[in-house]
């Protein structure tokens, strides 16, 4: 694996920290408007929505990650 692959698999490991990140926070955030009185269901829908598009560019990087993982290795 040369440097740039390197580089490139530390940048879409960054970009997947700061999703789990942002994913955490609005599961929070889901959990706190469960709590109120009354939940506003179209927040709901929206604060879930965001949530699964998250997790969904969450398993997309990860596949990229593994492909760049699986990338070149040095013959020998």
């Amino acid at each position: 694996m040369n440097t740039n692959d390197s580089d490139k698999m530390a940048g879409v490991a960054a970009k997947i920290s700061a999703l789990r990140q942002r994913h955490q926070d609005m599961e929070r955030r889901v959990k706190e408007e469960q709590s109120r009185p009354v939940t506003s269901l179209v927040v709901m829908q929206r604060l879930k929505r965001e949530r699964l598009r998250l997790k969904d560019e969450i398993v997309a990087h990860e596949g990229v990650l593994r492909t760049l993982g699986r990338g070149r290795r040095p013959a020998g």
